[in-house]
């Protein structure tokens, strides 16, 4: 909104009407916060029990599910795998290999957001 505002202090008008542009903007800014706020309530007080319900409320912990399953198989199901298809000489073309370029920085995105909601709780941030 800063950026129309300067918009705004460009157009050649009188103080009175940049003024009342102003106001108007304020009061768009105002409505646009306001129905965010009524989104934001709605989806807290979702009660959904379908799947969709599901998919709202589980999506960060599905997320972090699925991280930690990537990095279990490559770490340590993986060489497992290899180990005893080796000592049994079962020869298998390479398993499939994750990109953890990718998948690392999702992984610390979410552990650093655990750990800021922790840091939260312990200081009684928030609930």
């Amino acid at each position: 909104m800063d950026t129309v505002g300067k918009v705004i202090d460009s157009v050649h008008t009188s103080e009175e009407e940049k003024g009342q542009i102003r106001i108007k903007l304020q009061e768009l800014e105002n409505e646009i916060n306001n129905k965010q706020m009524e989104v934001n309530l709605a989806d807290a007080q979702s009660t959904a029990t379908d799947i969709s319900g599901l998919l709202q409320r589980s999506w960060r912990p599905l997320i972090g599910f699925s991280a930690a399953l990537a990095i279990f198989f490559e770490y340590v199901l993986k060489p497992f795998i290899v180990f005893f298809l080796g000592i049994f000489q079962v020869d298998v073309g390479p398993l499939p290999q994750m990109d953890m370029e990718q998948l690392m920085p999702l992984v610390m995105a979410l552990l650093g957001m655990a750990g800021l909601r922790t840091f939260e709780k312990s200081k009684k941030i928030t609930k």
